[in-house]
């Protein structure tokens, strides 16, 4: 999964070895950096972006909440992660559009904003291997201090100690609970518990709320299942029948133990692998209802 030589920089296709991006910025030195990942897919009809309307219209709006002025909207944007698709000649892969202040300091007012799309090559197996987790010492990010709609990569700092916490004590992933002690998310995904074939998923208003977390809520529902979003306790786990979670770049990963809290040894996963080949059929553009989610290149 190593990025491709070619970077599309604000406006131009250029060869990444050749790039001089200094160190004195904004994005690196104070983590003013707003990002999205997006998948694109081989289909029958040719290589298709998934939801890219959606992860750009939040890739701008997180760039409003750091105050940076793009002079390219929505369709500048889609032209550049096709051309830069074009001429990676990946089929499918992983993008990721970034914005960060070219300027170094807090002050950022009167900075220039550099624009920048890399990609890569991505596995396109759905369900990638089970994982464990643990809950971490550390609480998510309280959303009366930071905006949790915005996508900026300091926030993910929260993460990465949860992550170093987890994999020290010997699980792969760590699993945040809110201040008032409810179920939050993982380190850069969403959680889903299933019961009675029933999908509970936590509140929007304490989580980045994702875009597969939304895909999941919808078709999940084609499928019969019921989904809630609501207030989980930590005890709430050892009820639950599966517990999996969603991310654009994990898609569906089920989880098969969280330490004292649940393990699926009874269990065989079936709702979330049925929810997962389903999904899997929409990315390759073979459900009519869902090719609206679909930006061919």
């Amino acid at each position: 999964m190593k990025p491709l030589n070619k970077i599309w920089i604000n406006g131009k296709i250029v060869d990444l070895n050749r790039l001089n991006i200094p160190f004195f910025n904004q994005g690196l030195n104070y983590g003013a950096c707003v990002y999205e990942g997006i998948r694109f897919y081989k289909t029958n009809d040719g290589s298709a972006i998934f939801r890219l309307h959606e992860h750009i219209k939040r890739f701008l709006y997180s760039a409003s909440v750091l105050n940076m002025k793009l002079n390219l909207g929505e369709a500048g944007l889609i032209d550049g992660i096709r051309a830069v698709i074009k001429a990676s000649k990946l089929k499918a892969g992983y993008i990721r559009p970034m914005a960060f202040y070219s300027k170094m300091g807090i002050n950022i007012f009167n900075s220039n904003v550099t624009v920048a799309i890399l990609i890569w090559s991505w596995n396109q197996e759905i369900v990638s291997k089970e994982v464990t987790m643990k809950v971490s010492k550390y609480k998510r990010l309280d959303p009366d201090s930071v905006d949790l709609k915005a996508k900026i990569s300091g926030y993910y700092v929260n993460g990465l100690l949860g992550l170093i916490e987890a994999r020290k004590d010997k699980y792969d992933e760590p699993l945040f609970l809110d201040g008032d002690g409810y179920l939050a998310e993982g380190a850069i995904n969403n959680i889903f518990l299933v019961k009675d074939k029933n999908l509970y998923t936590p509140k929007p208003s304490n989580i980045l709320g994702g875009i597969t977390r939304d895909t999941i809520i919808l078709i999940s529902q084609d499928l019969g299942f019921r989904v809630l979003e609501k207030d989980i306790l930590p005890k709430e786990l050892n009820k639950a029948d599966e517990v999996f979670l969603t991310g654009t770049g994990i898609e569906i990963k089920i989880v098969k133990k969280i330490k004292d809290f649940f393990s699926k040894k009874s269990h065989n996963s079936s709702v979330s692998r049925k929810i997962a080949k389903y999904y899997k059929s929409i990315v390759q553009g073979e459900v009519v209802k869902y090719k609206k989610w679909l930006t061919y290149v």
